[in-house]
Formats: C-alpha cells, structure tokens, sequence
C-alpha cells in the first residue's frame, strides 16, 4: 500500500476505534453531507463526542420546484431553506452538538451534482485541517448524496494531489434501494469494508430522538431509522463512472459486522 494510502487508513481506522469506545475524541473531524438532517441520521447519537468537529452541509435542504414547494406548504424557496435550518439549528442543540465550525454551500436542494466543480474546490479548501471526513456512501439513495460522495472524494484526492497528504474517509450508513424497496439505517454490504456497529448508550438514544423530533418536516422520513444503532465503515475506492453498487450488482453480499458494543 502506498504510505499515504496507509495513513489514511490508519486515522480512519483510528476515529472508527475512537466511535467504538467511550469518552470525547479530539481529533479534528469534518462530517460533510448533503442536506439538514443528514448527519443525525449518520451521527446523532455521537457527535456530541466529536470536540473538534467542522460540520459542512452541501444543500440547504430547499428545492427549486415550485410544485415541490406547494407540497410542502411553502410560500417559497427561501422560506423553506430558513425552516430548514431553524430544525438543524434546534437539532444540534438537542443532541448537544456544538460545532467548532459550521458551513452550509446553501445549493438547492437535488442541485449538488450540477455544481460539483464549485463544491469540490470548495471543500479542499475546508477540509485541508481535518484528520478525517465521515460522508455519505455511494449507493444511489439519492441523488444528493451520491454528488455529496463524490464531492469528498474528489477534495481528498485534490488535497493529496496539492499538499501530498489528505483525509482519511469514514461513511455512515444512509439508506439505499434494492428490488425496489427502501433499506434504511444500512450498507449496501462490502466484504472488503467490515462495519461497525454502534450500540448507542441510553443517553445517546435520548439525544438522537430529540434531535430527530426538532426536524418536523421530515417527520415521514426519520421514522424508518433506528434510534438505537449507527453504522460506520471506511469509505471502498468508488468508481464513479458506474451506477451506484446496488444498481449493478446481481446478489447481495453478506453483510459483515467487525464491532458491535454496548456503552
């Protein structure tokens, strides 16, 4: 394995680690996704514990649809971007989250893919302090986060390529579509990335279940994850060129779980 590769890989596996036990991790960690509300369903229960934490949203979470807003019962885009960031505001407040940074790139909902120059740039730029960046997977759950996948990956390997050195990249479990139905809270399985298995504390629970009630209008949505687990793994070396892994592959792997543990 090149060394950079391995270093990377050894602060992944060191945050993974760090997750896995108890107590606050200082390292400096970027939880980067794609829209509010996001990065409870990956890392409610545990982000409180991250004590150097850059928090990054590539969307506002507000669609340009005009039929999209009507549906939602909003008079307009900015209206529900502000609703949006008013529940993530509220959120993190309940899970006693307290960023050291915060950004949002405010591009419109469904929009990430369209702007990826701009947002890769972007994050090279403000990811180049971080140890590790915890994203999304690629697997086709929505088109946002796969754009948001790609985003990251492409800022690691411009940081590399710039400085020689970069972010190592852990995922949380999102959700992805099989046979036509909807896996939530879950990994499209690889057998070459183990996950971890996060058992949440009884505190924990109660952080991520009030951070989920902050965010009413996606109350449809929040219901289908579980408020007991998170998932994690180190990011595979996509190929961004293919389909997402669910769309191409003709049988689900077994899943493989290294850690599971009660804190």
């Amino acid at each position: 394995m090149i060394d950079h590769e391995r270093d990377a890989g050894e602060r992944g596996c060191s945050l993974l680690h760090k997750l896995m036990a108890t107590g606050p991790i200082r390292m400096p960690v970027a939880i980067v996704v794609a829209h509010p509300d996001d990065e409870m369903i990956g890392v409610g229960g545990s982000m409180t514990r991250l004590l150097d934490l850059t928090l990054i949203h590539i969307t506002d979470g507000a669609p340009t649809n005009v039929a999209d807003l009507q549906a939602l019962g909003v008079a307009s885009r900015d209206e529900y971007a502000t609703m949006r960031r008013a529940e993530l505001d509220a959120a993190l407040a309940a899970a006693c989250v307290r960023p050291v940074r915060r950004l949002c790139y405010a591009v419109p909902d469904q929009r990430a893919a369209s702007d990826l120059n701009a947002i890769v740039q972007r994050l090279a730029a403000d990811l180049m302090s971080v140890e590790v960046v915890i994203t999304h997977p690629y697997e086709g759950g929505h088109v946002d986060h796969d754009a948001c996948a790609l985003g990251v990956h492409a800022a690691v390997a411009t940081l590399q390529d710039l400085t020689g050195r970069s972010p190592a990249i852990v995922e949380f479990a999102s959700y992805y579509r099989r046979h036509g139905e909807v896996r939530a809270g879950l990994f499209w399985p690889d057998p070459q990335r183990p996950e971890f298995e996060l058992k949440l504390s009884p505190s924990a629970v109660r952080r991520r279940e009030a951070a989920f009630a902050c965010f009413t209008s996606q109350r449809n949505n929040l219901q289908y994850f579980s408020l007991q687990t998170e998932r994690f793994r180190l990011a595979p070396a996509y190929d961004f060129g293919r389909p997402a892994p669910p769309e191409n592959a003709e049988a689900e792997p077994r899943r493989k779980t290294e850690w599971q543990l009660n804190e």
